[in-house]
């Protein structure tokens, strides 16, 4: 037997840890001096002591570590739910690379601070486009949609021109349920596929906007849209219709480096 500070020695946790598992009801002392209340373990525990901060080491909380060990559980079952943390930690770590890609995007964005884009005022002409409403959980896999759509109608003609697609953002941004419109412009020999595809006719109408070209990676979306609401805010104007983002470049699926020309609809003041 051993008293507590000989065995915390022994199992390398302090003396303190070992009375906070006795509270919880995690590990009891092996014996305990009813005169002197001195914790006596034995060297059968250091094995239970090991166990519970490899546990600790995995990212196990003390509550499910309890569970885990009151149960004495079998090899294989301790397997499967080392299997399922595994599971858990793996998900943990995709989420924390995706947050260390946004960092990284930030950092970049904040080192090109100085750095603007070319911006223009135009007027887009009223044209007639084929149409078809999007809804995404994912703005950054819209793009990839309407060139996969644009890639099934090209297809059918061999000339396809610029612009290829273009997607209109029909309602307030919201990172859960995105609405969007995809609008291809209109060619009778896609009448047919178009058709097939659900899509409708539209009429755009003539509009006056602010324009940038760009590609579709994260860095440049966020300079050109500071740069925009820049201008739109010196100009003392404001935005009078949907965003437009026009596929320039031959649309590949999954390409970071896809050439967007973003359209701002404004009014100046006044």
């Amino acid at each position: 037997m051993f008293k507590i500070g000989d065995f915390a020695n022994l199992a390398r946790v302090s003396s303190r840890v070992l009375r906070h598992y006795d509270k919880i009801g995690l590990l009891a002392p092996d014996h305990v001096d009813t005169e002197t209340g001195y914790r006596f373990y034995s060297a059968a525990q250091l094995g239970e002591v090991n166990q519970i901060v490899a546990l600790r080491e995995l990212g196990f909380g003390l509550s499910e570590i309890a569970e885990l060990t009151k149960d004495h559980l079998s090899g294989s079952e301790l397997r499967a739910m080392l299997t399922l943390r595994q599971a858990q930690v793996a998900r943990e770590l995709k989420v924390a690379e995706q947050r260390l890609r946004r960092i990284d995007s930030r950092i970049t964005q904040l080192e090109e601070t100085e750095q603007s884009a070319d911006l223009v005022v135009k007027t887009i002409p009223a044209m007639h486009v084929w149409t078809v409403p999007y809804q995404t959980a994912n703005i950054e896999q819209s793009l990839d949609a309407l060139s996969c759509m644009v890639r099934d109608l090209s297809m059918h003609i061999d000339d396809l021109t610029p612009p290829y697609g273009i997607a209109r953002w029909t309602a307030e941004y919201d990172e859960e349920n995105f609405s969007m419109e995809f609008a291809i412009p209109m060619d009778p020999r896609l009448d047919e596929p178009a058709e097939e595809m659900g899509m409708v006719e539209t009429f755009l109408p003539e509009t006056t906007v602010l324009s940038a070209v760009r590609n579709s990676n994260r860095q440049e979306i966020h300079t050109t849209n500071a740069a925009i609401g820049r201008w739109i805010e010196n100009e003392s104007a404001h935005i009078s219709g949907p965003f437009r983002e026009v596929l320039l470049a031959d649309p590949e699926v999954g390409d970071p480096e896809q050439v967007v020309e973003v359209q701002v609809p404004f009014q100046s003041a006044g």
